[in-house]
Formats: C-alpha cells, sequence, structure tokens
C-alpha cells in the first residue's frame, strides 16, 4: 500500500467515526430535549399547584405548536364568575412565563392559554367552562388576550 493509500483509508476510516458519533449523537438529542421538556413541565406544573394550592391532579401543563396549555380541571373557579377566573389566570400565566423564560425549546410559545375545565370521570370527554389566554408582545412578555 502507498503512502497516499494509506494516508486516504485513515481519513476514510476518521470520516467513517465521526459519521458514527455524529449520528449517534444526533438520535440521543430529541430524547434529551424531549425529557428536559417534560422537566420544565413538571416543574411549571408543581409551582402552580403549591403556589395556588390545588391538587395535582387538577393541573395538567402541556405544549404543542406555539401554544402551552394549563388545564384547570374540576377547579373550585367553574363556579366562579369570569372575573374570578382572570384572577388565578394571571398568577399562572405569570409561573408558566417565569418557568419558560430562557429555555429554548419553548423560545416558540406565542400564547398561554388556561383552561378551566368540567370532566365527570378521567376518562370521559372534557367540558370547557372557561379559557384566559396570554399572548407574548414584542418584549417577549405576555400579556392578557380580550376579544
Amino acid at each position: 500500500m502507498t503512502r497516499n493509500s494509506r494516508h486516504l483509508v485513515t481519513t476514510l476510516g476518521a470520516m467513517i467515526g465521526w459519521l458514527f458519533v455524529a449520528l449517534t449523537a444526533a438520535q440521543a438529542q430529541p430524547a434529551a430535549l424531549a425529557a428536559k421538556r417534560a422537566d420544565v413541565l413538571g416543574n411549571i406544573q408543581a409551582s402552580i399547584v403549591t403556589t395556588i394550592g390545588a391538587e395535582g391532579q387538577s393541573v395538567k401543563v402541556t405544549s404543542g405548536g406555539t401554544v402551552l396549555i394549563v388545564a384547570r380541571v374540576n377547579s373550585n373557579l367553574n363556579s366562579a364568575n369570569h372575573e374570578g377566573r382572570n384572577n388565578e389566570a394571571k398568577v399562572i400565566a405569570a409561573l408558566v412565563a417565569k418557568g419558560i423564560g430562557g429555555e429554548l425549546q419553548f423560545g416558540k410559545i406565542t400564547a398561554i392559554r388556561v383552561d378551566y375545565l368540567a370532566r365527570s370521570a378521567p376518562t370521559l370527554k372534557s367540558k370547557t367552562i372557561d379559557s384566559v389566554e396570554f399572548r407574548k408582545d414584542p418584549d417577549g412578555a405576555f400579556g392578557l388576550h380580550q376579544t
């Protein structure tokens, strides 16, 4: 084998090794991001439960696309007026904004929605009592959206 052939084989071997490492890392990255995302959402849920004094199962935090949704399932505020739910939703939105602040994976979130749901059993369909939405302004703050 000539010197150039050995160099070519060594270079190709190094490139194949690098490609293997890169592909392995690329496959691990989505799982790590999903775990981090779930961790952040879990921390937000715990913060909401502690701050507003709700039962753990009555607060569900999910995100998809550009909207982060906090579901208040069978809240005692379901029978209150809209202003009461608005007041609680403002506290919730502030906790969510703090929780996702600085997290790159939540950078595309443009709205936080707090849904007040009535559910007779965990497996049955929910009825929406009220929704309170907060939209991100150009400065990155979430403000109450009124229609």
